[in-house]
């Protein structure tokens, strides 16, 4: 079975960040992994990770949101 990962990030990620960014989710699934990179400025910083239905945001714009709502 093949999973998908998409990693979105705020600038174009090099080789080496790709590599152990596949090695950190290729531990986590036994089966084929497709990556999909792509680039949003919006993020300021960081990254956001979609593996199915798990979502991982260490992005700026991320936790400038969080901190959005818990002052709200």
């Amino acid at each position: 079975m093949t999973e998908n990962v998409k990693v979105v990030s705020a600038v174009e990620l090099d080789d080496h960040t790709k590599k152990r960014i596949e090695k950190s989710f290729s531990q986590k699934h036994k089966g084929n992994v497709v990556y999909e990179y792509t680039v949003d400025s919006s993020l300021i910083g960081g990254l956001l990770v979609i593996d199915g239905n798990d979502y991982y945001d260490s992005s700026v714009a991320g936790k400038l949101a969080k901190i959005k709502r818990n002052l709200l």
